[in-house]
């Protein structure tokens, strides 16, 4: 990982992006694991399936470059020791944006789109901002670690990644449409999906 970089501080500053990223998602899953709660009704596993691969498949690509060859890995980005500290300060930015969408959406979070028993819509805190906070705070956090990386290659997954969030946002509204019905269309029309004021 990261051995195929000349420049020692790019390998140092990918290592601790990597880091932080595995207490990231060492957090997520210890957290699904005690915030679970009775499900009303759950979509099918495979497009979860589908999901999680695509997830390992952006990591594999933005930590393991074995897939990245000629014009891939062309530096975009310039290295040095501002650029890496500005790519983990926006990595853990993001990562912390996501995290306190996770804390504030509570027992109604899930992996895939289900509708929890007595499930509500929630509107406050960071889904003031956006409807996919989540989605936000995790695409940011990609930004960042593409910056620490600065290769071409790192874009790429990170389109990857949003054309993957972007078909489960999909599937999740069309779920939270039929539970909710106006009260989500109003949503939707007074709140963006991902960028506040934007998109």
């Amino acid at each position: 990982m990261f051995n195929n970089y000349e420049n020692e501080s790019v390998q140092i500053f990918g290592l601790i992006v990597f880091c932080i990223w595995v207490i990231f998602w060492l957090y997520w899953f210890i957290s699904a694991w005690w915030t679970r709660s009775p499900v009303k009704r759950q979509q099918s596993s495979f497009p979860r399936f589908l999901f999680f691969i695509v997830v390992v498949m952006v990591f594999w690509m933005l930590f393991f470059d074995q897939f990245a060859v000629g014009f891939l890995l062309s530096r975009i980005v310039p290295d040095g020791m501002a650029v890496g500290l500005v790519g983990i300060l926006i990595t853990l930015a993001g990562l912390g944006f996501a995290v306190w969408a996770r804390i504030h959406l509570g027992k109604y979070w899930s992996y895939m789109p289900e509708i929890k028993v007595n499930h509500k819509l929630i509107r406050t805190g960071p889904y003031q901002l956006v409807r996919h906070p989540i989605y936000t705070g995790i695409l940011f956090a990609f930004a960042g670690t593409a910056i620490v990386i600065g290769e071409v290659w790192a874009l790429f997954a990170i389109l990857m990644m949003l054309a993957a969030f972007l078909g489960k946002i999909w599937w999740e509204e069309k779920v939270l449409l039929e539970e909710f019905g106006e009260e989500y269309v109003r949503y939707k029309e007074e709140v963006k999906a991902l960028i506040p004021f934007v998109v």
